[in-house]
């Protein structure tokens, strides 16, 4: 096929459905003779995204955050205004619906924009969540009822669902196995500070300019980030045979040898411009790159549905899920906690809490970012090169102890506030949140490296798994507690999330197993002839 004419890139000229032999999915040569191996293989083609240059790919890595930021707070930080937007409607009991039901639409989203993504491509969907993620704002900012007000949130509650599947998606797709965790944590940590940093503010913006503008900011922010990311987000969507993703492509000449491909970080890919058209600013202006692939959009959710049952990604759903659990009910009931006596915070002083978040999330980029990188990378020298991805999950130690010990200490906290200080509750909720936001980096990085061909649906299943289970907390948090006390309900969540962590030990054993079980679900065998 000629390459330069066709819409859609592949990693050489040709991609085809043979059987292949692999080694277990996701065990990968990561080091050889010293030197870093590159998976997945990068292409000669110059609009490969992986080919991208670092300062680009920094670049959308800052506006994926940014994206984050403005879509996680739209939804769920809303709590510092909520009594000012009460008043607005008069005490009209439906106005728990603005914080309730954002998180059911962004798992929604999710179960529809990655689909979407598959099909398409992933520049366009990201967009157009850009694009609803602005409308809905303006439409916010000028509601003139409580039920527009509740719709237009729903509305762009699922374009900011993208925050969660599709751009740690994307950001895959343009990085290294190597660099995965590192530009993951900076991600998860631009959104981290950048969210604190407006919670605090929140209060003082209402406070002078009233609530409404609150959305008019992000209206601001949401179209600088739809132009920015108009110019400079590229489709990151690339057809690769399987063994890229092994980091030794296999070509088969016909009449020939078979050549094998590979690159590290010092002796890359020799970029052909005589096969392949070079990148250009207006190919990447374009919205749709070839054409839309609708057997893909049913695919996504077939692959959703098996790699439900694989038991290590059922595992990472549930350490998820219950993760998210606890946060939702810290994040319920702290603010109570501490406005009342004996601690008496000022409502303008609760939002200092989130403070300790931008602490945590100067922490995650090297403890559990490079720090995982670093860790996976010295465990494959130290086994000939060979990287198994379980060695993801030695870290998950750290999250699973500090949860349990958050949830035990809050809860007494909690319980009886004039044997504690307030410390104990501000201390903790953060050491929770960075339980949870290294729980998501973790679990991606693992399911990452162990079916890279199921990136897609493998994103999607966990985040709307963990959105679903959000949404059912929130509605059962004052019965739980009102049963069971604030230590009580702290107690069954730590002895809840402890007993989930310890089913790691398992998947941590025999993982590798699992992964040769399940291979057959989770390779596509794309071969590359040439």
């Amino acid at each position: 096929m000629d390459t330069k004419d066709s819409g859609v890139t592949f990693h050489d000229e040709d991609v085809d459905k043979k059987p292949i032999q692999h080694e277990t999915v996701g065990t990968v040569r990561l080091v050889d003779h010293e030197q870093t191996v590159l998976i997945p293989t990068p292409s000669p083609d110059p609009r490969d995204p992986l080919n991208l240059p670092q300062w680009r790919k920094w670049m959308v890595t800052i506006i994926l955050g940014i994206f984050s930021i403005t879509s996680v707070l739209i939804t769920s930080g809303m709590g510092a205004i909520l009594t000012d937007v009460a008043a607005t409607y008069h005490g009209d009991p439906r106005v728990s619906d603005l914080m309730t039901y954002p998180t059911l639409f962004m798992g929604i989203g999710n179960l529809i924009a990655m689909p979407l993504a598959m099909a398409v491509g992933r520049r366009p969907i990201f967009l157009a969540s850009a694009l609803v993620l602005l409308i809905g704002s303006i439409w916010c900012a000028t509601s003139t009822s409580l039920s527009s007000h509740i719709a237009g949130r729903d509305i762009l509650s699922l374009a900011a669902g993208q925050s969660e599947a599709l751009c740690p998606m994307i950001i895959q797709e343009i990085h290294f196995l190597h660099e995965r965790s590192r530009t993951l944590a900076v991600f998860s940590a631009i959104q981290s500070i950048g969210t604190a940093g407006l919670v605090i503010a929140t209060p003082y913006l209402t406070a002078s300019l009233g609530w409404k503008w609150w959305y008019g900011m992000f209206g601001i922010v949401n179209g600088v980030v739809l132009l920015l990311s108009f110019l400079f987000v590229p489709e990151s969507r690339y057809n690769r045979p399987t063994d890229a993703f092994e980091g030794a492509v296999h070509v088969h000449h016909e009449g020939h040898t078979d050549q094998v491909l590979t690159a590290t970080t010092k002796h890359g890919v020799a970029l052909d411009f005589v096969r392949f058209k070079k990148r250009t600013l207006k190919n990447d202006l374009k919205i749709f790159h070839g054409e839309a692939d609708w057997k893909a959009f049913i695919t996504c959710w077939v692959q959703m549905f098996q790699c439900f049952f694989f038991p290590n990604v059922f595992w990472i759903v549930l350490m998820n899920s219950s993760v998210l659990g606890i946060y939702v009910v810290m994040v319920t009931t702290y603010a109570g906690v501490l406005s009342a006596p004996p601690y008496n915070f000022a409502f303008t002083s609760l939002g200092w809490v989130q403070t300790g978040q931008i602490a945590v999330a100067l922490i995650l980029i090297p403890l559990f970012g490079y720090g995982g990188d670093l860790l996976t990378k010295k465990l494959a020298q130290r086994k000939g090169g060979i990287s198994e991805p379980e060695n993801r999950l030695i870290p998950f130690v750290v999250p699973v102890i500090l949860v349990v010990i958050a949830a035990v200490i809050f809860g007494r906290a909690g319980q009886n506030p004039q044997d504690w200080s307030y410390w104990a509750i501000i201390i903790t909720y953060s050491a929770e949140y960075l339980g949870f936001i290294s729980v998501v980096l973790l679990g991606f990085t693992y399911v990452l490296d162990s079916y890279p061909e199921r990136a897609g649906a493998l994103l999607v299943l966990i985040c709307a798994c963990r959105g679903i289970i959000s949404f059912g907390i929130s509605f059962g948090v004052t019965g739980f507690l009102a049963k069971l006390g604030y230590d009580g309900a702290f107690n069954v969540c730590a002895i809840v999330y402890g007993a989930i962590g310890v089913f790691g030990i398992p998947v941590f054993f025999f993982g590798k197993r699992i992964r040769a079980y399940t291979m057959k679900w989770a390779v596509d065998n794309k071969d590359l002839n040439v």
